[in-house]
C-alpha cells in the first residue's frame, strides 16, 4: 500500500515492520522545540528524510532524563550516564486510518554527551549527528557496530548541547583491554576487531572518514560486541574545504602523512586501526612510555612504530604492519582487512593461541596524552624543526665529504 504525504511529497510503503512512514509532525504530538531554529530544522529534516529508522532524530526535554551522573571528560565534551524516562521510539502501531500509536522503550539507559562551548549552535555542533544521519542514509551502509545516536537535549542551565547516545555496559575499548587483558582469548579479541573493521567499512562505504579512531571512542557491550562512536570530527570524503586545516587527535593514532600536511582519507583511518590491533597484542596504548610531543611526531614521520611482540595468531602481525605502512596507498582497505581477520578468527576457534603473561611493563608516562586535542600549531612547529634538522644533517654530511 502506498500513500503520498503532504509534508515530504514522497511515496513510501506503509510497512510497520520497517517504520517506512512519513514522520509527519502530526503523528508526534509530544514534539518539543529546542529553542534553536538550527536544531529544530535539522531534527525535522532527519524525521522526513531517512532510509533506516536509526536515522530519525528527536529533541528531548532535559526533564525527561533522571539519575544523571558524570562519567568522564574528553577534549571536547563531558560524558554523563542517564535514564531516559520515555526512551527511544521502537515502532508505530496503527490504531485507525492515518493515526499511529508510538511505541517506546521506557526507562532506557543512555549517554548524554555535553559539547563544550556549544550554547550558540552552529553546523559544528550538528556535525556528529549529521555524519550519523549520512551513514544511515547511505543505501550501501548498514548500521552495524556503529554507536547509535537518538537526538539532542540541552542543559537547562548552561544551554549547551547534549547529544543522546547509546550506553554500553562494558565501557570504552581501552578500559576493556587493560582491565581484562589476560582474560580475553585471542578468539574474542579477533571477534571485537572484526566488529570494528565492519563498522569502519560501513563508515567508508558512506564516503565518511572518521579522522579520530582510537580505543577511547570505541564502545563494548556485555556480549563483547564493539561499536564505533565519536563521529564529531568525522568528515565527508567529498566535502573537505580550506577550513578543514585544524588537526585534532591523539598523536600515536595519527598517520604520519597527516603530520606532513596531507589530507585525511580512508587510509589514515586504517593506520589508526593498526594501532588498535597493537593494543590487543600488548595490553597498553601505543607509545605509552613516551611523551606525546614534537620529538614523537618527528620519530613517527621517520618511521618509528611501537615495538612488536610475537605472542599473536599467525598472520596477525603481518596485517598490523600493513596497516602501518608509511605509504598510504599500500595500506589495505577495510574489506581486505576484514577478510584476513575473519580467516584468523576461524583458525583461532579451531587452534587457540596461548595467552602468555609478561612481567609488568611499568606505568604510563605522564607526558602521554590520550585525549583528542588541537594539534595544528604543534604539527607546524614540528615540521619546521624536522626540516631544520634535515638541512643541518645534510650540511654536516656535505662538510665531511669535502674534507
Amino acid at each position: 500500500m502506498y500513500k503520498k504525504y503532504n509534508e515530504c511529497k514522497q511515496r513510501k510503503t506503509l510497512d510497520e515492520n520497517y517504520n517506512q512512514l512519513c514522520y509527519d509532525i502530526k503523528t508526534i504530538p509530544e514534539h518539543k522545540s529546542s529553542g534553536s531554529k538550527v536544531i529544530d530544522d535539522f531534527i525535522r529534516y532527519t524525521q522526513r528524510n531517512y532510509i533506516r529508522g536509526e536515522g530519525r532524530m528527536e529533541f528531548v526535554p532535559y526533564d525527561r532524563f533522571k539519575n544523571i551522573e558524570f562519567i568522564a571528560e574528553g577534549g571536547f565534551s563531558k560524558i554523563y550516564k542517564a535514564i531516559w524516562v520515555d526512551g527511544p521510539i521502537t515502532n508505530w502501531h496503527g490504531i485507525e486510518r492515518n493515526t499511529y500509536k508510538i511505541v517506546r522503550s521506557l526507562n532506557y539507559t543512555v549517554v548524554l554527551k555535553k559539547l563544550k562551548n556549544s550554547k550558540n549552535v552552529t553546523s559544528k555542533e550538528r556535525n556528529e549527528l549529521k555524519i550519523f544521519h549520512q551513514i544511515c542514509s547511505n543505501k550501501n551502509s548498514e548500521m552495524v557496530f556503529i554507536s547509535k545516536y537518538f537526538g539532542i537535549t540541552r542543559d537547562p542551565i548552561t544551554k549547551e548541547i547534549m547529544i543522546i547516545m547509546s550506553y554500553y555496559n562494558s565501557g570504552y575499548l581501552m578500559h576493556y583491554i587493560s582491565n581484562n587483558f589476560y582474560n580475553i582469548s585471542w578468539y574474542i579479541k579477533l571477534t571485537v576487531l572484526r566488529n570494528i573493521i565492519i563498522g569502519l567499512k560501513y563508515i567508508h562505504d558512506a564516503k565518511i572518514i572518521h579522522r579520530d579512531l582510537h580505543s577511547g571512542n570505541i564502545f563494548i557491550d556485555e556480549h563483547n560486541r564493539s561499536y564505533i562512536g565519536d563521529l564529531g570530527i568525522s568528515k565527508s570524503a567529498i566535502e573537505f574545504t580550506n577550513n578543514d586545516n585544524e588537526n585534532y587527535g591523539i598523536i600515536p593514532y595519527m598517520a604520519p602523512e597527516i603530520f606532513r600536511g596531507q589530507k585525511y582519507n580512508e587510509t589514515s583511518d586504517i593506520y589508526s586501526f593498526g594501532m588498535i590491533m597493537w593494543e590487543f597484542m600488548i595490553g597498553r596504548r601505543p607509545f605509552w612510555d613516551q611523551n606525546h610531543d614534537t620529538d614523537l611526531i618527528i620519530d613517527i614521520c621517520d618511521g618509528l612504530r611501537p615495538s612488536i611482540v610475537t605472542n599473536a595468531p599467525e598472520s596477525y602481525i603481518e596485517v598490523m604492519i600493513e596497516c602501518w605502512h608509511p605509504f598510504p596507498k599500500k595500506r589495505p582497505p577495510a574489506t581486505d582487512i576484514f577478510n584476513k581477520i575473519t580467516k584468523m578468527w576461524i583458525n583461532e576457534y579451531q587452534n587457540p593461541t596461548k595467552i602468555i603473561k609478561s612481567s609488568d611493563i611499568g606505568p604510563v608516562t605522564s607526558g602521554a596524552i590520550y585525549k583528542s586535542r588541537p594539534l595544528s600549531s604543534m604539527i607546524k612547529t614540528t615540521m619546521s624543526l624536522r626540516s631544520s634538522r634535515s638541512q643541518f644533517t645534510n650540511l654536516e654530511i656535505g662538510s665531511k665529504q669535502s674534507l
